[in-house]
């Protein structure tokens, strides 16, 4: 086992050599092979050991692996979760404890996290993402590397079955701790384990040659998926928006993968949008309507506008409604200012406004639009809602474009149209757009 796992290191470059090892190391069996193994190997590790404090237990556990490394003389890295009264305890603590150890890798200065997941993990992990859904790789299961920003999480046990890990740790007499809780079946992974599994394996002794050959299958398959995906991408996408017409070619299965890399480079990859999901906004990219979304979670919506698609963030802004009573400049912000003046200036502001009256000029306002604005043409009105369409304006921006108004129409809107002005009325005030 040893030589296949030093091996596997070797072929997939997993470490370096002499290179600092983040090792996750929980105390369990798994966990403590591992060590065993890789420090055998190189021993410049650091420990990295999380308490999720829900057993008591855990107090002896933390204490014991704190005084092991002091014996192999390797860094200890200890972190208690005071908080784990959450419903979705092995998803919450998962993320606290990655969030954990990329701390520590940074810390250390290391690019590598080593985890101890075998292929017994792999077989539930993939059996239970069937039952349950997941994306298209997802069905591949546990990757062997996985890069996270700059640190790559490597898992040398990946081929190992807990059998062997079992026969290592009674060869090398490895103490290790037991968790009374991976018996229990009120955990989906347990149930798997203790139950599903075994039932299973009397259909087909075989199962888990078949499942790691299917999760071969997929991945093979992904990669090809993952070469079409980058390719339309350089292509078709520019500043995180992705060509509507383009999108709309694309085979169904690309379009989700398509779509999932937008929410994951959008989101930090905080957000898990469903297979329901998923086709829900390829309806609406099909469908004639310019202007759709679809939320994706409290914080995230899914945009179709015109010619692009995107995923933004949803936030909030304020109304605004400044009242111009004199001339002067005027801030709606620390970016942008708007100046009132009856002096036509030497200036560089691209979007100005010469404004023509005869008696009476002020009250102005500066606002965003309200319901049932028009804006005076030379011949009629026309709805500033109307004028949106026609400039195709996305939805999500015209209730935040600022426009200059008087008591009864709009005047202005910067950028986009100018209303109708008197050129025989005598008096005249320029509105400058200052940015």
């Amino acid at each position: 086992m040893t030589e296949k796992i030093y091996k596997l290191i070797k072929e997939k470059q997993l470490f370096s050599k002499n290179e600092t090892i983040i090792i996750a190391l929980s105390g369990g069996i798994d966990s403590m092979v591992l060590f065993d193994i890789i420090y055998k190997q190189n021993p410049n590790i650091v420990i990295a050991h999380v308490n999720h404090n829900k057993r008591v237990e855990s107090i002896l556990e933390y204490e014991y692996i704190s005084k092991m490394a002091k014996e192999y003389n390797v860094p200890f890295e200890g972190y208690t979760i005071l908080d784990n009264t959450k419903s979705n305890f092995h998803h919450d603590s998962r993320l606290k404890r990655y969030d954990f150890f990329k701390a520590i890798a940074q810390k250390y200065d290391s690019s590598k996290i080593a985890v101890a997941h075998h292929l017994d993990d792999q077989v539930e992990t993939i059996l239970m993402r069937i039952v349950r859904g997941t994306s298209f790789s997802g069905y591949s299961g546990i990757k062997e590397i996985r890069i996270d920003r700059n640190v790559s999480i490597v898992r040398p046990l990946m081929n190992t079955r807990k059998k062997e890990i079992i026969q290592y740790a009674k060869k090398h007499n490895i103490k290790s701790f037991e968790d009374k809780s991976n018996s229990e079946d009120i955990y989906t992974r347990n149930r798997f384990r203790n139950t599903i599994i075994p039932l299973l394996k009397k259909e087909n002794p075989n199962l888990d040659n078949k499942i790691i050959q299917l999760a071969e299958y997929i991945d093979s398959a992904d990669e090809v998926l993952e070469e079409k995906k980058n390719e339309f991408l350089k292509s078709y996408s520019m500043y995180n928006n992705v060509s509507l017409h383009d999108f709309n070619k694309l085979n169904k299965i690309v379009k989700i993968k398509v779509i999932k890399h937008l929410v994951n480079l959008t989101t930090n990859n905080s957000v898990e949008v469903t297979y329901e999901q998923y086709k829900s906004i390829i309806e609406i990219c099909l469908s004639s309507s310019p202007n759709q979304l679809i939320s994706l979670s409290n914080n995230y919506n899914f945009i179709k506008e015109y010619e692009v698609i995107y995923v933004a963030k949803v936030e909030e802004f304020k109304t605004l409604n400044i009242k111009v009573i004199k001339e002067g400049e005027y801030f709606v912000n620390d970016n942008k200012s708007y100046i009132f003046t009856h002096n036509k200036l030497t200036h560089s502001y691209s979007n100005y406004f010469e404004l023509c009256y005869n008696r009476l000029v002020f009250p102005l306002f500066i606002r965003q639009r309200q319901d049932g604005d028009k804006l005076i043409l030379k011949v009629g009105t026309k709805k500033v809602k109307d004028i949106f369409i026609d400039k195709k304006v996305p939805k999500s921006q015209r209730d935040r474009l600022l426009l200059i108004s008087n008591d009864t129409n709009v005047l202005w809107i910067p950028g986009l149209k100018k209303s109708y002005q008197d050129k025989t009325k005598t008096n005249k005030i320029y509105i400058y757009e200052v940015e």
